[in-house]
């Protein structure tokens, strides 16, 4: 067993449920191999560090993955290829998968914690 993880840049034009599609359509992809989606992450629309095919944003997802094959790895690589919606996408080999929340998700619910305490005087 391999784990990995597998990010994805999504249009920022699309409806939020066109960016569920494409997260259910890596899940049933990893299911199909018999791997399994050990997580799941949005990161939601955040801005491109460089703009990409003339978007200067996109809807981040990441998903921690247990395959047993690299051919799992290939056709899932192809499939968001093929995606019209699929920007971008990025597949890194790990260790293993943390189970906790990731840095961008960590900063984010400091952000809304800080807001939601509001202005200090």
């Amino acid at each position: 067993m391999a784990f990995y993880e597998f990010t994805t840049i999504i249009r920022p034009d699309v409806p939020t449920t066109t960016v569920d599609a494409v997260a259910t359509k890596v899940a049933d992809l990893v299911k199909k191999h018999k791997g399994k989606v050990v997580k799941t992450e949005q990161w939601g629309l955040r801005t491109l560090a460089y703009s990409i095919n003339k978007h200067r944003k996109g809807y981040y997802t990441l998903h921690g993955l247990q395959l047993n094959d690299a051919a799992a790895v290939n056709e899932l690589e192809y499939a968001m290829k093929l995606s019209d919606d699929v920007i971008r996408f990025l597949t890194v080999k790990v260790e293993e998968i943390s189970k906790e929340p990731s840095a961008i998700l960590k900063a984010k619910a400091r952000a809304e914690e800080a807001e939601a305490m509001g202005p200090q005087a």
